[in-house]
């Protein structure tokens, strides 16, 4: 069922107006259809759309987070589909393009996938898009004159000139509670774990004008009534905005002087919390919260996966977390855990460590290391054989116990991944949390109920996000977990080809936990540079 890309199209010369669909995609941890309206939703599709040309073009945004699961059974016809999604999405990502181009619509498909591995995303798609969402403006003008190509590659650390409209989002039903800004692109830093080193490979910043720009009309096309129109609070969704600290400083001064910004937080790495006279800079300019990449406190897991910036010597992140709570900014992290060389009981007891110590808030959210597909660690696991047979990448959500050679018994691993992402209150009380809450509140120095409520809500999130998760039968065990429902809503008459081709979750190992054939070409290459980062001893410990 592949469709020639200039056999879709028609006329340059539209005798009507065309129709552009631009879909977030997004299959649930949790392996259900239940919408959430959580405010770290991805802005890439508010930034595909705005590059559409509305005077050609009937554009409409869909995030399957917010809005649910696309139902594929409507009726209205498109001419052009942009779809996008993380790793673990694209297994989405390819069930709606069978939809789509049985429907006669063009789909392009952008991500962390079809960057990294194009030529085999290819062959679910018209069109991919590798790297950036840069290259939507060029995607649309070849459309437009019947000349797409195969690939397009913009490099995501290229920044190109184009105006963002947000009041898409107002039209498309989205409405997050705080203004979503991208401010800058990428990160230096080179964590063996993360997309990012090989994805962008660097960092780049908008120019500050564009930023605000881009505030200014957030904040204007937001519904009149709405607490993000009264009360404006900007959320940088970057990937690391404190990578240039100059850029950080010239965004900081230029919050303090908006007229309207009542508060900003940022996504940031561990390393500036140390930097005392930078965090009460930050406080002075409205800075309510960060989210600091501090991952663990265990500084062997810290040193296998590279991850540099948080290892310094001379500081204790305890103190630096307490100094800039004690200055108003609301510091939140993700927290991981991993299985090959902690046991259920190690992770108990740093989870326990974190709530039993007052200068530390709970993590906002709690996650096994996932082997991401063309990552550095994930080469180096798959070249020593550490992979689960039959991975696939539905398994890469944080939850999943994807590796072989696990610490403890598959049993003892099942059971407390159950219990952290589902109960974590029979690991951690809810009292003791409560009460760590408070203590946060009362800590923060602060009359500011909005404050208030960004403290709680991230100190809370593990707990409320898990009470409102359907506790569905699950392995938890990379290739014997659970499918979503989406998998098994095939078109009628679907041959078994093309059925296996979309519907079939995309596996990365066989059964014997080596490479799957599609893989092979991509393996080969990345062995061949690949520059091991060392050896770090296989210890386990917790330093709180």
């Amino acid at each position: 069922m592949n469709i020639p890309v200039d056999a879709a199209r028609q006329s340059p010369i539209m005798a009507r107006r065309l129709r552009a669909l631009v879909i977030c995609t997004h299959l649930r941890p949790s392996r259900d259809k239940r919408k959430s309206r959580y405010f770290m939703q991805s802005i890439a599709g508010l930034h595909v759309a705005s590059q559409i040309d509305t005077r050609v073009f009937d554009v409409a945004l869909y995030h399957e987070d917010w809005h649910g699961p696309y139902d594929t059974s409507q009726s209205v016809c498109h001419d052009i589909v942009f779809l996008s999604g993380l790793q673990v999405d694209f297994d989405r990502m390819r069930q709606l393009s069978c939809h789509f181009r049985r429907a006669g619509a063009i789909t392009v498909a952008g991500g962390s996938i079809c960057t990294s591995f194009p030529e085999f995303a290819a062959e679910f798609f018209d069109v991919v898009c590798a790297g950036g969402v840069d290259s939507t403006a060029a995607v649309i003008a070849d459309f437009v004159a019947s000349r797409l190509q195969r690939i397009y590659r913009s490099p995501i650390s290229r920044i190109s000139s184009y105006a963002i409209d947000h009041s898409i989002l107002a039209r498309s039903g989205i409405s997050p509670s705080v203004h979503l800004i991208e401010a800058s692109r990428g990160c230096s830093f080179k964590c063996s774990f993360c997309v990012i080193p090989s994805e962008v490979g660097g960092h780049a910043a908008y120019p500050i004008e564009a930023v605000l720009r881009n505030i200014d009309d957030s904040i204007a096309a937001s519904p009149r009534r709405t607490f993000r129109r009264r009360y404006p609070l900007v959320m940088f969704l970057d990937n690391n905005l404190s990578d240039d600290r100059n850029f950080l400083l010239e965004i900081a001064a230029a919050m303090q002087r908006h007229p309207k910004v009542r508060g900003w937080a940022a996504l940031v790495t561990q390393n500036i919390l140390h930097d005392r006279p930078l965090m009460a800079l930050l406080a002075a300019s409205g800075c309510v919260g960060l989210f600091a990449g501090i991952e663990s406190f265990d500084p062997v897991l810290l040193k296998r996966f590279h991850k540099s910036q948080n290892l310094g010597k001379r500081f204790n992140i305890l103190d630096d977390i307490f100094y800039a709570e004690r200055l108003g900014i609301a510091v939140g992290y993700g927290h991981l855990f991993d299985p090959r060389h902690q046991t259920a009981a190690d992770m108990a007891q740093q989870l326990l460590a974190i709530a039993k110590n007052p200068k530390l808030p709970m993590p906002v959210y709690l996650s096994v290391v996932a082997p991401l597909a063309g990552t550095k660690s994930f080469w180096e696991d798959l070249a020593a054989g550490h992979l689960a047979p039959n991975l696939r990448l539905r398994d890469l959500d944080g939850e999943t116990l994807c590796y072989r050679g696990l610490a403890d018994t598959e049993a003892e691993l099942t059971g407390f991944v159950e219990r952290m992402f589902r109960r974590p209150w029979t690991i951690v009380g809810r009292y003791r949390v409560i009460a760590k809450t408070l203590r946060r509140v009362a800590h923060s120095g602060t009359v500011n109920p909005v404050r208030w409520y960004l403290i709680a809500a991230a100190n809370l999130h593990c707990y409320v996000w898990s009470r409102s998760t359907p506790s569905l039968r699950r392995s938890w065990l990379a290739g014997s977990d659970r499918l979503d429902p989406q998998y098994a809503e095939i078109p009628a008459g679907l041959s078994d080809a093309d059925r296996r081709r979309y519907f079939e979750p995309v596996a990365l190992t066989d059964g014997e936990g080596r490479p799957q054939p599609w893989l092979e070409p991509y393996f080969q290459a990345a062995i061949a540079v690949r520059q091991p980062y060392g050896t770090v001893r296989a210890e386990r410990g917790v330093v709180l």
